[in-house]
């Protein structure tokens, strides 16, 4: 993969581009800086967008494009690009994009997200164009099967999930669908006026696309990552002959290796595989593009990583769309050579070819470094005005089976279920799922059974017809898989009135809760709150919150490619307390009481009340109930004085007080096992019980603590001016080694470049600099900290103020506080190279 050429040059010009501006452009400095700032915001690197409560960690662009660029000098680089399993440093994935292929005016146009990036989020008149993150059970994300109305308007799910008020009732994303435990949602086009600059050559098609991307966090479902794009035509003309589709660079490997990308293979899997959905067995079919390393690198890269076509727009007919969803078109090509002789396509002509090739490649099983291409189609036209929707994943498991078993969990969440949403049993009945708008003529409603009927609707009317019954008896009649008890019934849609699916509904563990954590001396306090307890299973209904577990993960070193926001792998993980409801369940150890109390095993409640301190508590919080009780539905307005954090935390106790929804009470838990400087996570998940006649039997589904972490250090406090000592500042460790830095380095990144700290501590309690010298008196560094906050640590990571790393030698320090209160405090530390 050639990391420092083409590539790499066309994404360092690109970057450029976006991020710097002719001189000519800049009137001034500070409206320049606040250009680029905005324009930062727009395009987003800075690690946000990486789904990480599943085993599958993939960084997301809001431009279209899966991945991070890994091993390149793309601002993304060191985020996980398409890491399995989670934090192990072990990549599948360079870059993967979305194609769009369609003729206009009789011209073939591609546009593209990767390598080209001909879609891309809006210019500086755009800011609200970035990612945005949901998860099942948020505010104004209900979907069905519960009510899905959220602010009960008469319309659902029209106020999409953007940071825009769609509907123009002066609210923002207040009733959308908020799918999987972890959500990014964003939109990009393809004719933003940079990319015309760009791309002189390329003709835009006038595409606006929503893309959303989703992950679970329970282990059937958390080796793969959803996607759904929906794609309008928001511009004056037809759109024809259309291919939708991904470009791949896979690469897999250790990013520590060498060229890890050198040794890859690429194919493709097509047939039905067994989905295990509840007790039973139930057959799929799929269409597998995959890459995976082809000698394993010494059992560190054993993985395959696919993409899986699971939906787009169909035509019973044929004449619109393809008949059934599939995959038309699989390419590979690989080293740099021209188009002509394999190598990568390089305009629209030859994109559209590919596309549009009704051919699949062989598997490439000669390790190279390999690229692919998949698409699906055609599609006749897309009007202005009109959408068009796809819906793919990313799959990745232990070799080919394990893939091709993640691959089959994709598609059950998927395909979800079936319900009788209009009310009408008539409809969505005898397999018959698929409504076919009228005028048609002669139209066999079921081409499946042994009657011949020919039917007719006449414009305005809907004639429902069995559009996958081949399908249907392919795979009941298919011998691999175990059917239990199951009837030819349990594999059909659209019967018992049922004509509407739902995708992507898996039944789960509760949502974890909001969660806090406070560092301080020797302590890390967790605060969290009760939304897991009063949100119902997005299946079932039920309220079937069981407990609560609380996790900590320590003895991580930032290996390459993670990050705090990506967070530790699942085997540093240690549960340190679990207790639940008591209902004889176990282990029936009970939680809900104050922390002031203690049950009969000396254990404290968990119990916690916020804002004990705040004045005028108890008028404040009668007031927030007084103006929900007149308006349920809105925001309190935030009184004078008040934090929006605190507004946010009355406004839930007011609404619990009076049982509405969106009310919450809190929980604390204080660990003490903890050390200073020392690097930490930590995490609140839930766990449900299973019900039978209305009576909890048994535990069930258990949340995962990659669904819900935090970061963070535990520091000395600041010392106040009453009994400051300056004896008590110093500098650990002292000497600072190899050997006694060890314990808390961290693995450099770009912001970190050494990965090593010594830690100031016991710091006044006020604004002061730090200036640290060597023992002839030249100044090496100057550190300004705040101890106001009541933390009294300041961390350094060895670098001097022009860049480079101290030498060993004795170096002073002075703590030169703003205060008068405070002394001035002078002391040393050893560095031992």
């Amino acid at each position: 993969m050639m990391r420092t050429g083409c590539r790499v040059i066309a994404m360092a010009a690109l970057l450029s581009f976006l991020l710097h501006a002719p001189a000519s452009a800049r009137k001034d400095d500070g409206e320049w800086n606040e250009k680029l700032k905005q324009l930062e915001q727009i395009w987003v690197f800075d690690g946000t967008g990486v789904h990480n409560v599943g085993n599958l960690q993939m960084h997301v662009c809001n431009w279209g494009c899966f991945g991070s660029y890994p091993a390149s000098n793309w601002p993304t680089a060191e985020y996980p690009s398409a890491q399995w399993h989670a934090n192990s440093g072990t990549e599948y994935l360079f870059i993967a994009g979305l194609w769009f292929g369609a003729k206009k005016g009789g011209i073939p146009v591609v546009s593209t997200s990767a390598y080209q990036i001909e879609f891309r989020p809006g210019g500086l008149e755009a800011p609200e164009q970035k990612i945005y993150r949901a998860f099942e059970g948020i505010q104004g994300g209900s979907r069905l099967p519960s009510p899905p109305d959220d602010d009960k308007d008469g319309l659902v799910d029209e106020d999409w999930h953007n940071g825009v008020d769609d509907d123009g009732d002066g609210k923002i994303d207040e009733d959308f669908a908020a799918i999987g435990k972890q959500m990014f949602t964003c939109w990009f086009t393809d004719d933003e006026p940079t990319a015309v600059q760009v791309y002189p050559e390329h003709t835009p098609l006038n595409l606006l696309v929503r893309q959303e991307s989703y992950q679970w966090e329970e282990e059937q479902f958390y080796d793969f990552v959803g996607i759904e794009y929906k794609i309008k035509n928001y511009g004056t003309n037809i759109i024809e002959d259309i291919y939708v589709g991904f470009f791949a660079d896979g690469d897999a490997g250790q990013r520590d290796r060498e060229q890890y990308w050198m040794d890859d293979c690429t194919g493709l899997w097509e047939g039905i595989r067994c989905a295990q959905k509840g007790e039973r067995q139930v057959p799929v079919r799929m269409s597998v593009a995959y890459f995976y390393d082809k000698d394993g690198d010494e059992g560190q890269c054993t993985g395959y990583f696919g993409i899986i076509f699971l939906g787009h727009d169909i035509d019973p007919l044929g004449d619109m769309a393809p008949k059934k969803v599939g995959l038309t078109s699989y390419q590979n090509f690989s080293g740099d050579q021209p188009y002509e002789n394999g190598g990568d396509p390089t305009n629209d002509f030859q994109r559209y070819e590919l596309m549009s090739k009704i051919q699949k490649d062989r598997n490439a099983e000669v390790p190279r470094d390999y690229r692919m291409m998949m698409a699906t189609g055609p599609f006749r036209e897309l009007l202005p005005d009109s959408m068009m929707v796809l819906q793919v994943a990313f799959v990745a498991g232990e070799g080919l089976e394990g893939m091709l078993k993640s691959a089959a969990s994709a598609t059950m969440a998927y395909q979800g279920n079936w319900f009788d949403v209009d009310g009408n049993p008539q409809t969505g009945i005898l397999g018959r799922e698929t409504p076919l708008p009228g005028p048609v003529n002669g139209v066999d409603p079921d081409s499946c059974d042994i009657d011949l009927e020919l039917l007719a609707a006449a414009r305005g009317e809907i004639l429902w017809v069995n559009n996958d019954c081949f399908e249907e008896l392919e795979l009941w009649n298919d011998t691999r898989c175990s059917k239990g008890d199951a009837t030819f019934e349990d594999y059909q849609t659209g019967v018992g009135g049922k004509e509407t699916q739902v995708n992507w509904l898996v039944g789960s563990a509760p949502p974890p809760p909001n969660m806090r954590i406070l560092p301080g001396d020797h302590r890390i306090t967790i605060l969290w709150d009760n939304f897991s307890e009063v949100t119902p299973d997005v299946s079932t209904l039920e309220l079937d919150f069981e407990g609560y577990r609380i996790w900590r993960a320590d003895g991580w070193g930032r290996p390459l490619g993670t990050s705090v926001l990506s967070g530790p792998s699942r085997e540093l993980w240690q549960l340190l307390e679990e207790r639940d409801l008591v209902n004889n369940v176990a282990p029936d150890i009970g939680f809900k009481y104050p922390a002031s109390q203690q049950d009969s095993e000396g254990r404290s409640g968990w119990q916690y009340e916020p804002l004990i301190n705040l004045g005028n508590k108890d008028e404040i919080l009668a007031y927030f109930e007084e103006n929900l009780w007149y308006f349920p539905l809105d925001s309190v307005p935030c009184p004078a004085g008040l934090s929006d954090l605190e507004c946010d935390t009355l406004e839930a106790l007011a609404r619990y007080s009076l049982g509405f929804e969106g009310g919450l009470q809190y929980y604390k838990f204080i660990d003490y096992d903890v050390h200073n400087g020392m690097h930490y996570f930590y995490s609140v998940t839930a766990y449900d019980h299973l019900i039978s006649g209305g009576v909890p039997i048994k535990p069930n589904k258990y949340g995962d603590p990659s669904s819900n972490f935090q970061y963070t250090v535990p520091l000395s406090d600041s010392q106040e001016a009453e009994g400051f000592s300056d004896d008590r500042v110093y500098v650990v460790p002292n000497p600072a080694t190899a050997a006694s830095m060890a314990p808390w380095r961290l693995e450099p990144n770009m912001d970190d470049p050494t990965g090593i700290k010594v830690e100031f501590r016991n710091l006044p309690e006020c604004r002061a600099t730090i200036r640290v010298y060597t023992i002839s008196g030249d100044l090496v560094e100057v550190i300004a900290f705040d101890g106001t906050d009541g933390h009294g640590t300041v961390m350094w990571d060895l670098v001097s103020r022009n860049g480079q790393d101290i030498t060993s030698g004795i170096y002073l320090f002075s703590v030169e506080p703003e205060d008068d209160g405070f002394e001035r405090t002078i002391g040393k530390f050893v560095v031992i190279r």
